[in-house]
């Protein structure tokens, strides 16, 4: 079997520079294990998620001053704010922008809410408030920042709409 078939989930974790690489139930380590040893690295295996991998059900208090000014503008509206976290570093964030956001259709169901866009190479606390493990990282969050939805993965506009629950069906 080649090693990426048997990887069900890798992902970058921006505050702590480490990779996560999550395998497929029955996978073989050893091969996987061995590719990643080729490249120079030495792997750590863990038994369950790591410690940076926390649940988040609320932003009380970012550290990040645009997150921050975007909740306040959705309470202000009594709106939900959609943070989109990524950069030009990542190719499916740049996807994201020149197919997602020119949609009419996406445009006109964000400008019901507040969204706020996230280079988190320029704004590294953004990734701390939402333990990014990797981009394009999602979050919905209602005017008292609970979170309401989350996705880590490029969206086309239709998936975009329906998956964030910004339109009815």
């Amino acid at each position: 079997m080649r090693v990426l078939a048997q990887v069900e989930h890798a992902a970058f974790d921006v505050p702590t520079g480490t990779f996560t690489i999550q395998l497929r139930d029955g996978a073989e380590r050893t091969p996987v294990l061995a590719a990643i040893g080729a490249l120079g690295y030495e792997p750590e295996l863990l038994d369950g998620p790591p410690e940076h991998a926390r649940r988040i059900d609320r932003l009380d208090a970012p550290t990040s001053t645009g997150v921050r000014e975007g909740l306040v503008q959705a309470r202000a509206r009594g709106a939900p704010l959609l943070v989109a976290l990524g950069g030009p570093f990542c190719r499916l964030c740049r996807l994201f922008e020149e197919t997602t956001l020119e949609d009419e259709r996406v445009r006109a169901a964000l400008a019901a809410g507040a969204f706020l866009q996230v280079d988190v190479e320029l704004e590294p606390a953004a990734a701390r408030d939402f333990n990014v493990h990797g981009v394009p990282d999602f979050w919905l969050l209602d005017a008292e920042g609970r979170v309401v939805a989350r996705v880590n993965a490029y969206l086309d506009p239709d998936e975009f709409l329906a998956v964030l629950g910004l339109t009815r069906d």
